[in-house]
């Protein structure tokens, strides 16, 4: 992607203002702006906040003038022009200003409520200019089109944090004092600094809040059983105290009481249980103590006095520590960007019995406007209104506690504490049900007496009237909650219903709810309370008139239908309101106000949705759906006629466009409304319609509207003097009612007839449709006669103007004007179309001859014309009308007309026959010619053109001519590219051709890669060339390699040839194969003309070389093969150089080599010694792997040490045990593939590893290999003897470590003991091997056991393996035995790959063993059950090297934590049913490895009782060294890991073990992933219990069951791994 997105990167913008007003549509609630600020003071620890209301003329005064001179404002009406807020708290710190501008940057501070850092910018719902002062600084912060800005400035020093805001919206109102003062007085409760809150308008005192605070005392002794600790542990109770005397005092000044207040309230009324249908039950309409609801703004009262209120209340509050899991605390750091505090208080506010007499008892004087105490944002509810405490967060939430206790905590901030979601998450709900579920009861046996007694007793046990249960809204209690009824929910939205799963009741808990605590049916009082509480959507309203009149529109059970009509004029409609959604006229209606409705059946249907109604007309929307006798039945409403229509629309005061004497379409509409109609209305009615509509001026005409009587149909103006009637539509359509109305439709023929022969003017349209009008009064002979007249009048290019007869002329429009044929001479004037008659005469005209059209053969002939505007306009209309009047059309019948247009430009320059002509114009460059771009690709197809010349046509082209040059060349594979459409077959012959032009001279690329156009340039074959530009470490690559980068698309068309972005190991393989010595000097070469120094060349062959080693996999074993052949591997060898008889610093020289000829150097010593002599590899891991699987070898194993000591000393017994013990800890960590047949096990037996001490000791190194180089010229090696403090001596498969004798009193070194050890050790061992193995002897054991080896551990595994072999080793009988038998196959040796797998032991119980035996067969067969079946594709493997307590983690290479992603092969199944995936962009895997592979695995699958879904094959070549893993619990095994190691071996028994062997333990490892994710001991223990666990079936791998296994693709000598390229 990188390649492609070279544009420079852009900011993405944000528009600030939008995002703001997102941010406010979050705090819905009101006084928002002062609980955040308020909050944010508290949080500065402000002790004082005030807030003042300013009038303009008080706030644009200096501060010196601010009086307020005695006047009074009436503050119900008042407008504030500036609101200020100010708070003694802290001044702003730089951080504090920083946060202050930017958006989601919230407080760190665990103790504060803010989080999210958008709490201040609730001030733009008032203001859109905020300014704030602080300290000695001020800023401003404003809109600049949609972005928000601000700016600083100084101001003089100050104690107050001040917040200016003038108010945008000039009908804001100001909050009433009243109400401002409830909602602080609550505001205040849970603040931890703020103590007064001052309200002042223009500097006058509206309000003072203030709050007192009593001393805590701590509750010393809390009841026992009370829990300290939540279920989950995570916050625990330290302490209780008591705030007996918290006091909230309120003053409330005169003028402040002058605003007033708003309040509102609803009794509420429990409903009785009877029947299924709530409206056909008795006590629906049950009325006690029911009272109308009513709502609006108290008065201002005549109190000429301050009023104080005071309050006091008990708070208990709870000290809470808080230690929250790790997922809590990620998980609140993602919400809200804070950590959880590590302790917060939780709070609840309790009022004694005597405090809340006192706080309902404030207010309730005459003219008081209540207390501020009580409502909806105080502390305490109305009476009769229920619980209404809330949840506090700092301030108070719109969230109640449910309970009649205020809480209040600050563990979570939020930033909408307004409106904390609490309501029922999926899971909560489930788990509410589940509660239910369970405490419902069920007939218990034998005797069910005791179910029905434990029920009782259940519902018994409280006293509480509440009852909790799950609704719609929540935990609500069962009284307020109603059953749910189709009939009421579309438009009773504000009392909750039975949660779904509790309906219907049948066997739920709601079914045994008792009476106290029933759940009742929906009541008339509920519908009125709903109606009367809001307005209602016009959707809700027809929903709920459609309940009524369907509940009552025939008949009442329950009542007569005078009843029902006196329930719903005097309790239903007088409350029932809605807001109406006509376009023309919206409003809030009445039903109160309504007597009549609109019956929408077909028969009586007339009028539509936006018609005008009268003022008494329901709108058609609320009783379409209903049965019309219903709605008279239900509502006492009538029909409205359509007398009743006509008259209110004949009536005056209507709107202009509905106004049937000013709007035509509005007259139109009408007319068009009687003839339907016409024929049911009875005559009495039609005369009253006839009447009131000839009294107004209600029909429209081409001279205006005029009455019925006075207006003519279109026909009869045949001299165009008489005002017709004009309609959008034929007027045909209300003939019958014009003709009623008394419109008149003809003239007296005499009086026409003498016009005309008078030669008076008149169009022939005109005359023509009169004609046809009054045929049927006219005589038939003198009609025919006018027929065969000619005396229609046409006009032809060369004649002028004549008259023919009508079958002689074409139809007069400008199209046969321009191709120069006789038209009909039709007039001027008005035509029928204006009247809604659309050509009207050409239709008679055309039965009497009249042409519409040329013929085919005359217009391809006007298309073919010299005359370009004849010729232009007939193509035109020809192709036009190539579906209909020309549909027989063949290209074929008109080869020699050239009509098609062609050439470039806006215009046709030339034109050519349909066999010339191809549609793209992108086929000029091979010589072809194109349909002009004008030509519309719809066209072409109906013009039958062809599309382009066909694939071998332009081989063909390309083969006879190739691109002249680089720019030509471009063009062609742009198109081809795009356009190309060749098979494989003609890609594979384009591969070959030489079409690819390039520069002469590589070395003159441009700085981008690109290669200059130069004149005649040579050409190569795209599967020679490159296309992409090499990076800097590939440009030397521009003088090996072919490079042309022709750009998109043309490099995606040199790619399908053959063509490559960059070289690839395969290229660069070949290209060392042909000639390495050439490779290396073009880089060589390449580097001198680009003035770099040459004699680094060997560093860019050396990172191909680690290309090519790093994807060597991937090639072709045919490519392999030559290239272990080919002197290809760069090899270094020191040098010196002798300077006044002195060595001077060393150097080296590079070489290539076959890779037999190079050494790795894997010992310091050795290289430092022989480096001279020999070639090494680079010192790479890459590169010593490379060079090894290609023939190089170890420079250790080639050099041969003797050790010579002198002077025999002593045995050192304990150093022999020290050494051999800590061998047992080194070996056990160390990776198995470097390893030497060693086993540290075989030095127990007593003289096969002893320690001796000598005076004197000296090692002679000499190196033996064939392809080192002598520095003189003697023919033998001469050892090199070095002094030595320790050395290994191998006699007779006994091992002695000859050391020289230290003093006890220093530190021994153990660095030539760790040097002697590893050379027996290691096949090729590595630097770190000897430091580590040096460490591990000089540390004692506490050291090794605090650097993580589980020393013990590691002891036990070694004596049980010691058991273990000592144990099943035979004796020398059954070796005896076994020889005189039968012959069996020999057991198999584990190579060295597989000795990480087999290194496992069985745990024996130990003290603290987190498993027991006991167990460990279930947790084997349950991980064996746990396997699955194809896991999820798209998700990656899941690290499984993670650390798991404290244990040393195994060096697993076959599982290690890779991101392998997998999808289907084509392929998706082996024969047997195995899934197959691959790595994406690889090819399918070879299939007759993976049938052979599958088999084996099937076969293996049935030892773990595991079927062939169990297992899954991938295939990923890039990586042989990855066997599998688990993922998800299904298990996947490489293909390409059994193609590399097992597929090559020799078709012999032992093969046949170690392949089964091997992937026996690879699944055996995955299965124990399935319980044990990490490498750890638990793991290691699973895996091995596993194995043995299948010892049985194991013991047969070698033996008879092998047998009948499918290894017969391994007995074929010349099988070969297919080569993958």
């Amino acid at each position: 992607m990188s390649e492609v997105l070279d544009g420079e990167a852009t900011q993405v913008t944000v528009n600030q203002r939008a995002l703001v007003q997102k941010v406010l549509a979050r705090y819905p609630e009101e006084f928002t702006v002062f609980r955040e600020l308020v909050q944010n003071a508290d949080d500065a620890g402000a002790e004082n906040v005030e807030i003042e209301f300013q009038t303009k003329d008080y706030a644009t005064k200096p501060p010196g003038d601010k009086m307020t001179n005695g006047i009074e404002h009436d503050l119900t009406n008042v407008k504030a022009f500036k609101w200020v807020v100010k708070n003694d708290g802290a001044a702003f710190e730089d951080g504090g200003w920083r946060r202050l501008t930017n958006i989601a940057d919230g407080n760190p501070d665990d103790q504060k409520i803010g989080a999210f850092g958008v709490g201040f910018f609730s001030v733009f719902s008032i203001t859109e200019c905020p300014v704030v002062i602080s300290g000695n600084r001020c800023k401003r912060m404003f809109y600049k089109g949609d972005q928000l800005m601000f700016d600083f400035g100084s101001y003089p020093e100050t104690k107050w944090t001040t917040i200016e805001m003038e108010v945008k919206d000039e009908q804001l109102p100001m909050p009433k004092p009243f109400d401002l003062s409830t909602f602080f007085c609550t505001a205040v409760t849970f603040l931890t600094k703020v103590k007064r809150v001052t309200i002042l308008f223009n500097g006058q005192l509206l309000s003072e809040i203030t709050k007192f605070r009593g001393e805590a005392q701590k509750i010393e002794e809390l009841p026992k059983e009370l829990k300290k600790k939540s279920k989950s542990g995570t916050m625990t109770v330290k302490s209780v105290e008591m705030i007996p005397a918290q006091q909230v005092r309120v003053t409330l000044s005169k003028l402040g009481r002058s605003a007033g207040s708003k309040k509102s309230g609803v009794g509420k009324t429990a409903p009785e249980k009877e029947d299924a249908n709530p409206t056909k039950r008795a006590g629906f309409f049950g009325r006690k103590n029911v009272e109308p609801n009513r709502a609006g703004t108290i008065s201002r009262t005549s109190s000429t006095h301050a009023n104080s209120s005071v309050v006091n209340y008990t708070i208990y509050s709870a000290h809470i520590s808080s230690t929250p899991t790790e997922e809590m605390i990620s998980g609140l750091l993602e919400a809200t960007k804070k950590r959880p505090p590590s302790s917060f208080l939780y709070e609840a506010v309790h009022f004694t019995r005597e405090e809340y007499q006192r706080a309902m008892a404030d207010g309730n004087e005459e003219d008081s406007i209540g207390s501020v105490f009580r409502g909806v944002q105080a502390l305490c509810s109305e009476k009769e209104e229920g619980h209404a405490s809330r949840l506090f967060i700092g301030q108070s939430t719109a969230q109640t506690s449910g309970i009649a206790v205020h809480l209040s905590s600050r563990f979570t901030p939020t930033v909408e504490r307004g409106s904390i979601d609490l309501a029922l998450k999926d899971h909560l709900r489930e788990e509410a049900l589940y509660i239910m579920k369970c405490f419902t009861s069920r007939q218990s046996t034998p005797d069910s007496k005791v179910g029905e007694l434990l029920q009782n007793a259940f519902f018994n046990c409280s006293t509480s009237p509440s009852f909790p249960i799950l609704s719609n809204l929540g935990i609500r209690d069962s009284k307020d909650v109603r059953q749910p009824h189709t009939d009421f929910k579309p438009f009773m939205k504000e009392r909750p219903v039975l949660d779904n799963a509790l309906w219907l009741i049948n066997s739920t808990m709601i079914e045994q709810l008792p009476e106290r605590y029933a759940v009742t049916v929906y009541t008339f009082r509920d519908v009125k309370l709903e109606l009367d509480s809001r307005t209602f959507s016009e959707e809700e309203m027809i929903a709920c008139i459609g309940w009524w009149v369907r509940s009552f529109g025939i008949q009442s059970r329950q009542m007569s239908g005078a009843e029902v009509n006196t329930v719903w004029k005097d309790e239903f409609s007088p409350v029932a309101k809605f807001r109406s959604s006509s376009k023309s006229s919206p409003r809030t209606m009445m039903l109160s106000g309504i007597n009549k409705f609109v019956d929408t059946r077909p028969r009586f249907s007339f009028v539509q949705n936006d018609d005008p109604l009268p003022p008494d007309t329901i709108p058609i929307p609320f009783t379409r759906s209903l049965d019309a006798n219903q709605v008279m039945a239900a509502l006492g409403w009538e029909p409205l006629t359509i007398v009743d229509w006509i008259r209110y629309l004949t009536g005056s005061g209507l709107d202009s466009p509905q106004d049937i004497c000013k709007t035509a379409a509005f007259s139109e509409r009408v007319l068009a409304t009687l003839p339907n109609l016409w024929q049911s209305i009875q005559p009495t009615d039609k005369d009253k319609i006839i009447a009131l509509l000839q009294s107004v001026a209600c029909i429209p005409t081409n001279q205006g509207h005029r009455m019925p009587q006075n207006a003519y149909f279109p026909e009869a103006d045949l001299f165009n003097e008489l005002p017709v009637v004009q309609f959008q539509q034929p007027y045909i359509d209300y003939e019958v009612v014009l003709q009623a109305l008394g419109v008149k439709r003809s003239l007296d023929w005499n009086w026409v007839k003498d016009r005309l022969v008078s030669d008076a003017e008149c169009s022939m349209m005109r005359l023509v449709a009169y004609l046809q009008s009054v045929r049927q009064w006219m005589d038939p002979e003198e009609f025919m006669a006018v027929k065969q007249l000619a005396i229609f009048a046409c006009e032809a290019a060369a004649e002028g103007q004549v008259r023919r007869c009508i079958h002689e002329v074409y139809r007069p429009d400008q199209f046969h004007r321009a191709l120069e044929l006789p038209v009909l001479v039709w007039g001027s004037g008005r035509t029928f179309s204006q009247f809604g008659v659309p050509e009207v005469g050409f239709d008679y005209l055309y039965e009497f001859g009249l042409r519409q059209h040329p013929p085919l053969n005359l217009i391809i002939e006007k298309a073919s014309s010299t005359n370009a505007t004849v010729r232009q306009h007939a193509y035109n209309f020809f192709v036009n009308h190539l579906e209909d009047y020309y549909e027989k059309y063949n290209p074929a019948d008109f080869p020699n007309s050239s009509f098609l247009p062609c050439g470039k430009g806006n215009r046709p320059t030339q034109f050519g026959t349909p066999e010339e002509v191809f549609t793209s114009s992108e086929w000029e460059i091979f010589g072809f010619h194109t349909i002009h771009k004008s030509v519309l690709p719809r066209t072409q197809m109906k013009l039958k053109l062809k599309d382009r010349p066909s694939a071998a046509v332009i081989i063909k082209a390309m083969q006879t001519k190739s691109p002249p040059s680089i720019a030509t060349a471009k063009k062609w594979f742009d198109l081809l590219a795009r356009k190309g459409g060749f098979s494989s077959d003609d890609l594979a012959l384009i591969s070959e051709m030489e079409i690819v032009p390039v520069e002469r001279d590589q070395s003159v690329a441009t700085a981008n890669g690109t290669i200059p156009e130069s004149a005649d340039p040579p050409a190569v074959a795209p599967n020679k060339c490159f296309y992409a530009v090499p990076d800097s470490t590939k440009e030397h690559h521009l003088a090996i390699f072919t490079y042309m980068d022709y750009r998109q698309p043309a490099n995606s068309f040199l790619k399908m040839c053959g063509a490559k972005p960059n070289p690839d190991c395969s290229d660069i393989v070949e290209a060392m194969i042909s000639n390495p010595q050439e490779y290396l000097n073009k880089i060589e070469m390449y580097l001198e003309l680009k003035k770099g120094d040459k004699t680094q060349a060997y560093k860019s062959y050396l990172d191909d070389l680690r290309q090519v080693a790093a994807g060597f996999h991937s090639l072709s074993k045919e490519l392999k093969t030559r290239m272990k052949r080919a002197p290809i591997f760069i090899s270094f060898r020191k040098k010196r150089r002798v300077s006044d008889d002195q060595l001077s610093a060393e150097s080296q020289q590079y070489a290539l080599k076959h890779a037999h000829e190079i050494l790795i150097a894997d010992d310091l010593e050795s290289h430092r010694l022989f480096g001279e002599h020999v070639f090494v590899g680079p010192k790479e891991e890459v590169f010593e792997n490379f060079y090894r699987d290609h023939g190089s070898a170890s420079l250790s194993s080639h050099v041969k040490h003797v050790v010579n000591y002198g002077g025999f000393v002593t045995d050192a017994e304990d150093l022999r045990y020290h050494v051999f013990d800590r061998l047992k800890i080194f070996l056990h960590d160390q990776d198995g593939t470097r390893r030497t047949n060693f086993n540290v096990s075989q030095w127990r037996e007593r003289g096969a590893f002893t320690v001796k001490y000598c005076k004197t000791l000296k090692i002679s190194k000499s190196l033996e290999f064939e392809h080192a180089k002598k520095t003189d010229d003697s023919t033998s090696w001469i050892p090199i003897e070095e002094q030595a403090l320790a050395g290994i001596q191998q006699t007779q498969g006994k091992d002695t470590l000859w050391m020289i004798q230290q003093p006890d009193s220093g530190r021994k070194d153990w660095y030539d003991v760790a040097v002697a050890l590893c050379r027996i050790i290691f096949t090729m061992h590595k630097t770190h091997d000897t430091l580590l193995l040096m460490t591990i002897l000089d540390a004692d054991l506490d050291d090794l056991r605090r650097r993580g080896y589980d020393v013990d551990n590691i002891r036990r595994n070694y004596d049980r393996e010691v058991e273990r072999v000592d144990q099943t080793a035979p004796d020398k009988s059954s070796r005896k035995k076994k020889e005189d038998g039968p012959p069996t196959r020999s057991s198999f040796h584990m190579p060295s790959w597989l000795k990480d797998l087999a290194g496992f032991k069985k745990k024996k119980n130990q003290p603290g063993d987190f498993v027991q035996d006991k167990k460990m067969d279930d947790r084997v067969a349950s991980a064996v059950k746990m396997c699955k079946s194809d896991a999820d594709m798209r998700s990656s493997n899941k690290d499984q090297d993670k650390s798991k307590g404290g244990n040393k983690q195994r060096d697993v290479k076959y599982c290690s934590s890779r991101q392998t992603d997998l999808e289907r092969c084509r392929k998706d199944t082996t024969k047997n049913g195995m899934l197959v995936f691959k790595t994406p962009d690889q090819e399918d895997p070879p299939e007759s490895s993976l049938e052979k592979f599958s088999g084996i695995l099937e076969e293996l699958g049935k030892l773990f009782d595991l079927s062939v879904e169990k297992l899954h094959i991938f295939w990923q070549p890039g990586d042989t060294e990855l066997m599998g893993f688990n993922r998800n619990k299904a298990i996947y095994l490489n293909l390409a890991h059994f193609e590399d190691k097992h597929l090559p071996l020799p078709p012999d028994d032992d093969s046949r073990a170690t392949t089964y062997a091997a992937w026996y333990f690879i699944i055996a490892h995955e299965i124990a992933h399935n319980i044990a994710f990490f490498h750890d001991e638990d793991h290691e223990l699973l895996f091995s219990s596993i194995a043995q666990y299948r010892a049985s079936h194991g013991s047969r791998m070698t033996d008879s069951e092998v047998n009948h296994w499918d290894l017969g693709f391994l007995d074929t000598p010349t099988f070969r791994i297919p080569s993958q390229s």
